[in-house]
């Protein structure tokens, strides 16, 4: 059906849209020509203004070279700590800050006298404006930096420069003779202390000496060592014993306690007497499982052999029992005596050593203070022969010509950025506007028929009016399937998009052509029609006739500007038009007018402001939908649309109205047309010389390909 919008075309129609046609945004830019050269222009003046206004800056370079002190000739010396490659990185990254610290800055600037020049006479502090004007570079894979100071005053900066340079390499000389002497110092008061130490140690180890008095010989260590040996060997030898007799006794404990048929037991003891008994009670032992063999357990004999062997067995456990409780006695006496071995051991080690230890400790300390001695030697050697690791390489010269402002540079950046401004901007807006302007926005995004294209009506665009509504004509008769469908409504989305003009000039151009045309005033909340063609208002028509049911149409209809057009007013505003619009006797009157006329017209109010419109498109056999250029959004007109689809109402296709002539969008659109037919003639502008839009798609961009549009032309 005419007019529907399925999800295939929405689907292509997103599609399109992603897809970039270089063409159509040279014509854009080229539509917006004079904004794009107004920024740029404006920002080539700003960047003028500024590179001859501003105040020219110089600038001077001194080069210096820092060599690390780990690479220092001079040994023994590196107050830097750089031992490694990474330690070395350090001290260079470093060197940028110690650069452009206050230390440096302020014996700078007083060694140039900043303070004493007019322009920085009122600083307080003139070091800060200094280091605001000095800037460090390091060169990189080196051990060079750069030290660049940039200002007004063209015959000073390199003086500034270099005095930078000398003062940080002053500086780098002072510290290392100030670090220097700061050790000498401190080793200097730790060997006194080393000294009145060693003076108190040796007094200390004769003092203990002759206190303790006491004689140890040679072997004493040796004869306390093999006794200590020899103790415990014994007691591990008592200790060992004592686990198996416990184990003994555990195990003749379990057998009377737990009522158990009585067991064997080994005869581990070396005692003769613990093995005659232990033979016995197993002899007893086996005569029992003999006895148990030939008898219950209630014979006599059993149980007076079981008594034997229960008192067997207490006198076996007794004797274990004591030898138990001998050999931990025994254990007990050889730990106590080893322990005392042991006490006389550590005694005299602390006799031996105490001694020795206050002669080792003097040693040492004498050792630690010849070392404290040559190395104060060595430093003060060192001293003597250092010289600064920082190096002037190439100092700083007077400059020849202003660093900044670079007028060229500016004035080139400024041409850039003026263009990037200006394009950016016509870009920006061309993404955030909405509004129809093109046969694309109709064709491609909305999926319909674009039947013309309306000139804004003014001197010189008479001539292409009349074509325009001739061709929206044309199209009509076609999408009528000749002349059957010919009810038509023309609406819009919105007010003030001109469809009372294009009805209007559309009825005219329908009757030169001697087809009779009837025109209904169908807006009864604003009529339009009545007033664009100079009648009065308040006569009668439409409402009326809706009104008074006896009336006649005839009574109502005036003759138009043309012999073949009728015109229908609207007649007074009714307070109801929808229940007007929905009466039978509405339908029944455009079904009198369609069999009497060739064309019936209707004017209604604009299609999404209230339901008349909405009520009136299933009526009508096709829908003309009106916009403005760039002023119709394409949301509101798609939102149209789909009510239209929902209704099903056909939609034969879109009238742009009050397209500006000089848009490259109606140069595009007209060229092949009118424009060339009527004068033989190419329009000096863009459009025509990279040629029709299309035409060179296949270099810009990619056609969209083609979809089927609602309508039926």
């Amino acid at each position: 059906m005419p007019g529907n919008l399925n999800s295939e075309q929405f689907a292509a129609q997103a599609q399109d849209e992603q897809e970039f046609d270089l063409l159509r945004w040279i014509q854009l830019l080229w539509d917006h020509r004079w904004w794009i050269v107004g920024v740029t222009g404006a920002s080539v003046i700003l960047a003028g203004l500024y590179s001859f206004l501003a105040t020219p800056q110089y600038s001077a370079t001194a080069t210096v070279y820092v060599q690390s002190y780990s690479r220092s000739p001079v040994s023994g010396y590196n107050p830097t700590g750089a031992t490694s490659w990474m330690e070395e990185e350090k001290f260079y990254n470093s060197q940028p800050e110690i650069i452009m610290s206050q230390a440096v800055m302020e014996e700078a600037a007083d060694k140039v006298k900043l303070g004493s020049l007019p322009s920085y006479a009122d600083m307080k502090d003139p070091w800060k404006a200094l280091r605001g004007m000095t800037k460090v570079d390091t060169v990189r894979d080196s051990a060079l930096f750069k030290i660049t100071v940039t200002a007004p005053e063209k015959d000073k900066v390199a003086q500034w420069a270099n005095a930078v340079a000398e003062v940080y390499k002053d500086r780098t000389l002072k510290d290392a003779l100030g670090y220097i002497a700061q050790a000498n110092e401190v080793m200097l008061e730790e060997a006194r202390k080393m000294q009145e130490e060693y003076v108190r140690q040796q007094s200390l180890v004769a003092t203990t000496l002759q206190a303790e008095g006491s004689y140890f010989p040679q072997n004493q260590k040796e004869i306390l060592d093999k006794r200590i040996e020899a103790l415990e060997l014994k007691a591990n030898d008592v200790a060992v014993r004592e686990s198996e007799v416990s184990a003994l006794v555990s195990q003749i404990r379990n057998l009377g306690a737990g009522g158990d048929e009585p067991a064997s037991l080994p005869a581990t003891s070396p005692d003769q007497s613990m093995q005659d008994l232990t033979r016995q009670y197993n002899e007893m032992v086996r005569d029992l499982s003999k006895l148990q063999v030939k008898f219950t357990a209630q014979h006599p004999d059993v149980k007076a052999l079981r008594a034997r062997i229960s008192r067997q067995r207490q006198v076996i456990l007794g004797s274990y029992e004591n030898q138990l409780a001998a050999l931990r006695g025994e254990r007990a006496n050889l730990q106590a005596e080893l322990e005392n071995v042991k006490r006389q051991g550590l005694q005299f080690v602390e006799g031996a050593s105490k001694g020795e230890a206050l002669t080792t400790s003097g040693t040492a300390i004498k050792k630690y203070m010849d070392l404290l001695y040559d190395k104060m030697k060595e430093m003060n050697i060192t001293s003597a022969l250092l010289s600064s690791n920082v190096r002037v390489v190439n100092p700083a010269l007077p400059p020849l010509a202003p660093v900044r402002p670079r007028k060229a540079m500016n004035i080139l950046l400024g041409l850039m950025l003026g263009g990037m401004l200006g394009v950016g901007s016509i870009v920006a807006l061309a993404y955030l506007d909405t509004t129809i302007k093109s046969v694309d926005d109709v064709e491609g995004r909305l999926g319909m028929n674009l039947l013309t294209m309306v000139p804004k009506m003014e001197k010189g665009t008479e001539r292409a009016s009349v074509e325009a509504f001739q061709t929206l004509r044309t199209a009509l008769i076609f999408a009528s399937d000749s002349q059957q469908k010919n009810v038509i409504l023309v609406t819009s989305s919105a007010p003030k998009e001109g469809k009372t003009t294009v009805t209007v000039n559309l009825a005219k151009a329908l009757a030169t052509t001697g087809d009779r045309v009837i025109l209904l005033d169908c807006d009864l909340r604003r009529p339009s029609v009545s007033r664009y063609l100079g009648h009065s208002t308040a006569k009668k028509g439409l409402s009326n006739y809706l009104a008074e049911r006896g009336s006649q149409v005839s009574d109502y209809i005036v003759p138009g500007p043309h012999p073949n057009m009728s015109i229908l007013p609207s007649g007074p505003v009714p307070p109801n038009p929808p229940e007007l619009f929905s009466m039978k006797r509405f339908k029944e009157l455009l079904a009198e007018l369609k069999g009497q006329y060739t064309w019936v017209l209707l004017d209604s109010p604009p299609f999404l402001t209230i339901t008349d419109a909405q009520i009136l498109a299933p009526m009508a056999d096709l829908v003309v939908l009106v916009g403005r250029f760039k002023k119709t959004h394409r949301p509101m007109m798609e939102r149209v649309a789909l009510m239209l689809r929902r209704n099903g109402a056909p939609v034969a296709g879109f009238v742009l109205n009050d397209i500006e002539t000089r848009s490259s969008q109606y140069y595009d659109y007209y060229y092949y047309s009118h424009y060339y037919y009527e004068t033989g003639q190419e329009p000096k502008r863009l459009p025509w010389i990279l040629g029709r839009t299309g035409a060179w798609s296949g270099v810009f961009g990619r056609k969209s390909p083609p979809r089927k549009r609602s309508g039926g032309a």
